[in-house]
């Protein structure tokens, strides 16, 4: 997969060799499979998670895996919360 990635930024100039890239980050499979793979391409990475509170604890449990993932890699995490509920309610 990580020779696929390659070629397909590649082949479209997607990215610059030594460029920053920041990966939205759900703690989800598909989500940190990008991170992996880019960070492993050599790309600098940095990520950003989203927490919307919408599953309860299971939110908290993405963000916290998020964190630690990041942290293993050396990898600049940014985090930001939404109060959805009350947005929804507001809107």
């Amino acid at each position: 997969m990580k020779y696929k990635v390659e070629k397909y930024i590649e082949k479209h100039q997607l990215i610059e060799k030594g460029s920053t890239v920041l990966v939205a980050l759900s703690g989800g499979a598909d989500s940190v499979a990008l991170l992996l793979v880019l960070y492993n391409l050599g790309y600098r990475c940095e990520a950003i998670h989203c927490n919307f509170h919408l599953r309860g604890d299971e939110s908290n449990r993405d963000e916290q895996f998020t964190r630690e993932l990041c942290e293993r890699l050396g990898v600049t995490l940014y985090s930001a919360h939404f109060d959805t509920r009350a947005y929804a309610q507001e809107k």
